[in-house]
């Protein structure tokens, strides 16, 4: 039988067999797919579950943990392949899998690094003599289950009709083929797997994703621009419920943390001198360190250590020059006699730049010299904590906890290294430094 012929009988056959065919569309819609999932997971008639998604994160993986773990609980089989592709699915979502099937139930990743998209969204209950399948556009994502503007066909069908059967089986076969383990294909996920997709920079934490995803979008409100869109209310996700945890029975040892947190109540933490907020186009700047901002010059007997300076490159400051408050507060150094730069400015500095670092707050100043090729924060606390090709991750902040920037040095040979150092794709000239802003 011709392919167009088996199309033609497989649809013949669902409109003459298939006793319910509803089409659903979302986020307005009263019944929504996170609504089937949790439903269709807590309904004893179900025997096995099977979902291929293309992405997963936790704010989806919430929705459904618990019910996944008491429909696995109850004995029935699961089965779940999720794609790793665009990074659409986060560190989070592949935990929170792992952890509800309690090594009852099997997760899949499944990825061909040829380029090809593993992007499909099927979601199948069934038992004896019935199934319950959707099939659509969602991913298992929060917006894919309840808030973005999504379509899919909730499908039932008689198991005891032959066109239903067969029409199951050509989904499962689809199915099986994206849940058969396979080398360089298709992985069964443990712990380790986790980590080998970490370290290969295939999932992300979902802080990562989500600054990413705001480094890519158009600041329109920056440039002034009107934009053709703007936000529209949409029915807001369902809040999880989750049971409270299981606390154990007291020890002995519960006075005495009580104790201690009576005494705690009883101190007094200094108050926090407010500072304005921090500006910028861009919520942090990752850099790569390199020797100039790191080494402390000759070594000699008799000389002196370098000036402790990071040196942040003039493309770097220029590509949004509101995260380093320039040129607004700079201040000309009134004792300045060499060149200015063709906007007029001559050497310019930022004093007492309150950055919070490593459990402390410090002043910091940041200085600009026209002679020169950069924009410099002088601080030993930075240049202390880093070494060469470490990164330097600076995040701005609004000021109520008393500082301008957040700063952290990301060091080589950590899981968060081999996460931001993807990031940094941008280069300078002549130089080994890389960056970006998130």
């Amino acid at each position: 039988m011709l392919f167009r012929e088996k199309l033609a009988y497989f649809t013949d056959a669902i409109c003459l067999h298939t006793m319910n065919q509803i089409f659903i569309s979302h986020p307005n819609s009263e019944y929504r797919l996170g609504d089937f999932l949790i439903e269709s997971l807590k309904n004893p008639k179900w025997k096995e579950f099977r979902a291929s998604v293309a992405f997963i994160k936790r704010s989806g993986t919430k929705h459904i943990h618990e019910s996944l773990k008491e429909f696995i609980g109850r004995g029935r089989t699961v089965s779940i392949t999720v794609g790793i592709d665009s990074r659409g699915t986060s560190i989070e979502g592949l935990q929170d899998l792992l952890n509800a099937l309690q090594n009852l139930g099997d997760l899949f990743v499944f990825h061909n690094d040829n380029g090809s998209t593993f992007h499909p969204k099927i979601y199948l209950f069934k038992n004896d003599t019935e199934s319950e399948i959707a099939i659509g556009s969602a991913n298992l994502t929060e917006g894919g289950l309840f808030t973005n503007y999504e379509a899919w066909l909730d499908i039932t069908l008689n198991l005891n009709e032959k066109y239903d059967l067969e029409f199951l089986e050509t989904i499962e076969n689809s199915l099986n083929e994206w849940s058969t383990p396979t080398e360089e294909l298709c992985y069964k996920v443990t712990s380790e797997v986790i980590q080998q997709l970490i370290s290969e920079n295939r999932i992300f934490e979902e802080a990562i994703l989500r600054t990413q995803q705001r480094a890519e979008t158009v600041f329109v409100e920056k440039e002034k621009k009107k934009s053709l869109f703007a936000r529209h209310k949409v029915q807001a996700a369902p809040r999880p419920t989750v049971p409270p945890p299981v606390l154990p029975p007291p020890s002995p040892d519960d006075q005495a943390i009580k104790d201690d947190a009576d005494e705690a109540e009883s101190l007094q933490v200094p108050a926090v001198q407010p500072v304005p907020p921090q500006q910028g186009k861009f919520s942090i700047f990752i850099m790569t360190l390199q020797k100039t901002d790191v080494g402390i010059g000759q070594t000699t007997k008799g000389t002196q250590r370098r000036s402790p300076e990071i040196f942040i490159p003039l493309i770097c400051r220029d590509y949004d020059p509101d995260f380093w408050g320039w040129p607004d507060l700079f201040v000309e150094d009134a004792l300045w006699t060499g060149s200015k730069d063709q906007n007029g400015h001559g050497k310019m500095d930022r004093a007492n730049v309150m950055i919070r670092m490593g459990g402390e707050t410090f002043p910091a100043t940041i200085w600009y010299n026209p002679d020169k090729r950069d924009v410099r924060i002088r601080s030993e606390h930075i240049r202390s904590a880093g070494n060469i090709a470490d990164i330097l991750y600076l995040e701005r902040g609004d000021g109520t906890a008393g500082f301008s920037y957040y700063a952290e040095i990301i060091p080589q040979g950590t899981v968060r290294y081999s996460e931001f150092i993807a990031l940094c794709s941008k280069g300078v000239r002549n130089s080994k430094k890389e960056w970006n802003y998130i």
